[in-house]
This record gives structure tokens, sequence and C-alpha cells, in this order.
């Protein structure tokens, strides 16, 4: 079954209601899973203003492998999240696996106890300060920092560039090898929609992100496709292109090219996101993926020129996976 990504935000007393609302209600807008992960001290923690959080999950129950980053809001919570064993393991091992963390306010204390501070730039309150600098890390006194996969801010005002930053850190993280595919919603060129996992129907398969199709690129690129495009149907596979662009921009491309794999636009920009290959410009960088007949991931690449056959590894995963 495919997954979307999954957000552990951890909650105790007394913690900061906007950093912990905030985040969880972008993270849902944007079709991400959370989860309010708690101590096991309670089932019902109460916020600084007296607002309510009922956790999920418990730390010691859950792994990092099931989690695709954490979010820790500030408050006097920290001060009981680091406390806990396992919220310290958790966060530990998200960091080490390359996951997205996330702290805010009071947040990087957590990180301290997990000792995964020594030579990272940090934000935070300025009352911790001398925690940070002590923990090896160098405190600095700006509204947001990211710091490889640990991004920090100072307060409540700077919510919105700190989600910012943790959504841009997830559109550009890809997949990992051997987890299931993302899934999000396709238009085909008749405006229809369905999603990826409709569309592949237990099949393996070859994704082609690209930027746009009338990019100079695209329009010499996408045509040369069409060997590669019958070797894996037959093989009982399928090849798709997936581009941001709207079907009538794609129904006017194929007016003019004609192409023997289908096209699917991402106007949502679903898969882009979830694949991690959007661009700066908001649009999906060139990169290539293959998924078995489980929908499981089993090949991933940024494809940045040249014949898409003589990516690292390529013609050898195509002929394993695809068969």
């Amino acid at each position: 079954m495919v997954r979307s990504r999954r957000i552990a935000i951890f909650v105790e007393n007394l913690y900061q209601e906007l950093e912990l609302w905030y985040p969880l209600l972008r993270f849902q807008e944007e079709g991400i899973e959370t989860t309010l992960v708690g101590t096991g001290e309670r089932d019902v923690y109460t916020g600084k203003n007296g607002y309510p959080a009922r956790s999920e999950e418990t730390a010691s129950m859950i792994a990092p492998r099931d989690f695709d980053g954490a979010v820790i809001p500030g408050g006097f919570a920290p001060d009981y999240l680091r406390r806990s064993p396992a919220v310290i393991t958790m966060v530990r091992e998200l960091y080490q696996q390359g996951k997205g963390i996330g702290a805010v306010c009071h947040g990087p204390c957590v990180l301290i106890s997990a000792e995964i501070l020594r030579g990272k730039r940090v934000t935070g309150v300025c009352s911790i300060r001398d925690d940070i600098n002590n923990a090896g890390g160098e405190f600095v006194n700006e509204a947001v920092v990211r710091d490889g996969n640990i991004v920090t801010a100072r307060g409540p005002e700077d919510l919105p560039m700190f989600m910012r930053e943790m959504l841009g850190f997830f559109w550009k993280q890809q997949p990992r090898i051997n987890e299931p595919l993302p899934d999000g919603r396709l238009f085909d060129v008749n405006a229809r929609t369905g999603t990826l996992s409709e569309i592949l129907a237990g099949r393996p398969a070859l994704l082609v992100f690209i930027d746009s199709v009338f990019s100079p690129r695209a329009m010499s690129e996408l045509p040369r496709f069409g060997h590669l495009a019958r070797d894996i149907e037959s093989r009982g596979g399928m090849m798709i292109g997936v581009t941001g662009d709207s079907f009538f921009t794609v129904l006017e491309f194929l007016g003019k090219t004609e192409l023997s794999y289908p096209l699917f636009c991402d106007s949502y920009r679903d898969l882009t996101r979830a694949f991690g290959v959007m661009g700066d410009m908001g649009l999906a960088e060139w990169s290539v993926f293959l998924s078995d007949r489980n929908s499981m991931l089993r090949y991933g690449e940024s494809w940045t020129g040249g014949d898409i056959e003589s990516l690292p590894g390529f013609r050898k995963q195509m002929e394993n996976i695809i068969s």
C-alpha cells in the first residue's frame, strides 16, 4: 500500500499552542500525515493557555522508520520531552537517518539532550543561547535557520517562515528505495483525474518527471522515449510522463508531437512534491523512478541530461524490475 509522508509532532504539558497547531494544520493542508506523539505520562496534554491536545501515539511504542520527520514545539513542554529516553532516541535516530527535524522556541532543548547540535547553526528563544553554544552548536539570532536536516525558529511569529523551510525540505527529499511509492492525483489529457496507484494498477513502471512540455529539452527528449516505452510495455510494464503543465497545455503539445506513452498532468504538484523533485521555480526537476508490481520504489535518480539509459544502474535495474 502506498503512503504519504508522515510527521511526528511531539506534545507534552504546557506546550505552546501556536507552535504545535500551526505546523500540524499546515502539514495536513499539504497532504502530509501528522501524528501527535506524547511521552505516555497521560493521554491529553494541556497547552500554556489551556488548550488540550490528545496524543495519538506514545514515543516508546513507535519506530523512527515509520516517520519522515518530526517537529518539537516550544513552551515548557521541551523540558518534559527531554526527560523521556524514548523521545530522545527517536529524535536522534530520525536525525541520523537524514529526516527533517524542526524545533521552535525552547524546542532545541530536546536536540541538545539528543546530542545532535554539535557544529550546527541553530536559533531559538534567546534564553537558551548558552545552552546551544555549550552543546557545541552556534546560536544565531535569526527568525529561521536551516542547517542540514535541522530547521529551527525563534518563536510563534516566525512560524510562516519556519513552515516554508520545513515544507521546502520535504519537497526536495525523494522517497527511499525499497519503500512504498507515494501517491497523488494526476490528470489525463481528457481532464479525468486518478491517483498514481490507480493508474499503475499493479504494473511495474517507469516514471519520468519533466519540467514543462514546451521547454526546449522536453521538445527534443520526449519523442525519443518511444523505443523505451514499447520495450517496457512488452514486458508487462508501463511508462508514464509527469508534468506540472495543465491538460490544455499537454493537449496542445500532443497535437504537435506524437508520443507512444501516456503523459499526465500534475497540476496540483501532488506527485512532484511527494517524490521530492520540486525545483526552486515550482517546476519538477527532471528525474526518473522505477517501481515494481507491488508499488515499491526500486530506483530513483535525478536526470540532468544525456541518454536516460546511461544513468548509473538504470538498465540493469530496469531489466530486474520490469520483467
